[in-house]
């Protein structure tokens, strides 16, 4: 394996085994039942990797499958590491993050009930937020088939190093984001449909005190309010693409729509865009020093494939 996949490789072994101590030392029951098919698609495709590059030597194959199955196997990983910091001790920050958000003239409930006087705003903006993790994996898959090693590589390793922050703030100043400060109108809600609503916020601050015991009894999509990890996909997403002209023109337009679809959809605070998007540029900063430094390594023979190729 290429050094940055034995990086990504070796992250989520580490994370696997801190899951391992967690779940024992909470007393946490992990079924992983409902990750099956993900385990499963992440082996297939190391294998497909490994076999394309070394019989079939088809690197481009070899660069796309590695990349998703890495990014899936620490997808998921990661997923149940943030589980399993549950619960967490310190206070939300919620009401800051609101107060901070009021600075700007925004509020969660306001935005809801103007875009509640256009019906099929709201459904049109829910199809794009719940895309938000395909467009990073055709990012990826589209790298990948470019042979673009430099940006693929860098994108991979921003997005770990930047999933990990986001961990790492929620676990020091935990919030579950606006629509668990508020609550919607019934009417509000009823046209609307947040993907993230006011009972599924109210269900997180549960979660937040009590934790939990059984990992497959609990249905969320996500924990964490801020910083928002939907903001870091999307832009790395963007950012990873920005040399390809005619991608980067297609993810500006997608991520257009994607901005209101995170705050009204995520049930998101403007500062938790703000803080995602700080991340993000730190992160792939970071990812590019990280994958320049491999680079200098010396190379075994399976690493000398160049960055880029035509």
């Amino acid at each position: 394996m290429l050094p940055t996949e034995r990086t990504i490789l070796a992250v989520a072994l580490a994370l696997v085994a801190v899951c391992l101590f967690l779940a024992w030392d909470k007393g946490v029951t992990v079924a992983l039942d409902g990750y099956r098919f993900s385990f499963g698609f992440a082996v297939v495709m190391t294998g497909l990797g490994q076999f394309y590059r070394r019989v079939r030597k088809a690197e481009r194959i070899a660069l796309t499958a590695h990349g998703l199955a890495l990014f899936i196997l620490f997808s998921v990983v990661a997923s149940l590491f943030n589980l399993l910091l549950l619960p967490r001790d310190s206070a939300p920050i919620d009401a800051t993050l609101v107060w901070i958000d009021s600075w700007f003239g925004y509020s969660w409930p306001d935005a809801c009930a103007w875009i509640s006087q256009y019906p099929l705003l709201p459904d049109a903006l829910r199809q794009v937020y719940n895309l938000t993790l395909a467009q990073i994996l055709f990012v990826f898959l589209f790298l990948g088939m470019a042979n673009d090693r430099r940006q693929l590589h860098t994108a991979m390793l921003a997005t770990v190093f930047a999933a990990l922050a986001t961990i790492f703030c929620w676990a020091l100043f935990p919030s579950s984001g606006a629509s668990a400060y508020w609550t919607l109108d019934p009417e509000i809600d009823r046209v609307v449909r947040p993907v993230v609503n006011s009972a599924y916020g109210a269900e997180l601050n549960r979660l937040l005190v009590d934790g939990i015991k059984d990992i497959s009894a609990i249905q969320v999509t996500g924990l964490i309010g801020f910083p928002s990890f939907h903001t870091v996909m999307a832009l790395m997403s963007l950012i990873a693409i920005w040399p390809y002209p005619f991608a980067r023109f297609a993810l500006i337009l997608g991520n257009t729509a994607l901005l209101p679809a995170i705050l009204i959809h995520g049930g998101h605070n403007l500062m938790d865009v703000f803080g995602g998007t700080v991340i993000t540029i730190a992160c792939w900063r970071l990812g590019l020093l990280a994958f320049e430094a491999q680079q200098r390594q010396p190379l075994s023979r399976v690493d000398e494939a160049p960055a880029t190729e035509g």
